[in-house]
């Protein structure tokens, strides 16, 4: 066995996942919100560096009452795309950080067509003619509904019904070709919001940069073959603006101030 098909594996140990494909590792450095269009300007004359699109969507994390998944460390979110009406389940599992780098698995489900979310009862994500356990089960691939039920048992996923963070996104996406693969930096706008029975709420306004190694077809092994040239793009960046290391996803990010709160409460007790 090879060095590089020996991490593979050891990375698909420590996330769980029997499929090195759904593996995802990414660069999330924080934003200064004074230096975030002076960053995006840099972006667009560097060298190399070649603007690929400007996107909006939004994502709605579910989670169960108790939000068992925000303290397992993993995220489920409902991708609302286009118009809103191309709607995907995507499942980022528990990762570890490794040299700044976040490693987790990725899932994402198909098209769902079906799916209607109703307007009432806005602390609740109602599915009209199915529930999470039946999407897992009839519209995603076997991989990921096989890492949800390994990282959050059947029981867990039973429970998911609530969506109480939306986040909506403006997000700059850059290309650097590597040849056999490329790099793909990424400046996001979020706006966060709390929904509660009462309405939505804001949570926070921030500025992200992500970026991460595509290939190709060429497997996790490849990706692992260009992470020092993530590292060095990054590291360049860094230099000319304040790129703080991030070691949360934007769930977490987001949610995380319920956790507290809610240790509090344990605490006065």
């Amino acid at each position: 066995m090879s060095k590089g098909t020996a991490e593979v594996w050891s990375i698909c140990r420590k996330l769980e996942t029997t499929d090195p494909r759904f593996v995802e590792i990414e660069s999330k450095r924080k934003v200064v919100p004074e230096e975030a269009k002076d960053l995006r300007k840099h972006l667009l004359k560097l060298k190399k560096v070649q603007h690929d699109k400007r996107v909006t969507f939004y994502d709605q994390y579910l989670d169960t009452p108790d939000l068992r998944l925000l303290k397992l460390g993993a995220s489920l979110r409902l991708r609302y795309k286009g118009d809103g009406s191309n709607v995907y389940l995507q499942y980022k599992g528990p990762g570890f950080l490794k040299n700044g780098l976040l490693y987790r698995s990725e899932f994402s489900s198909e098209k769902l067509a079906h799916l209607v979310r109703e307007e009432s009862h806005h602390d609740v994500v109602h599915f009209t003619d199915t529930s999470v356990r039946e999407i897992l089960e009839e519209h995603v691939s076997p991989e990921m509904a096989h890492a949800m039920q390994r990282h959050l048992t059947i029981g867990v996923i039973a429970r998911i019904s609530r969506g109480p963070i939306l986040c909506a996104y403006e997000k700059d996406k850059f290309i650097v070709d590597l040849g056999s693969a490329f790099l793909e930096p990424s400046l996001d706008h979020i706006f966060a919001f709390h929904v509660t029975q009462s309405g939505i709420h804001t949570v926070s306004t921030f500025w992200e940069y992500e970026n991460e190694v595509k290939t190709e077809g060429e497997g996790l092994e490849a990706k692992i073959e260009h992470i020092p040239e993530l590292l060095k793009f990054d590291k360049a960046l860094s230099k000319e603006f304040d790129l703080r290391p991030e070691r949360l996803d934007k769930y977490h990010r987001c949610a995380s101030c319920f956790l507290k709160l809610s240790s509090r409460k344990k605490s006065r007790r």
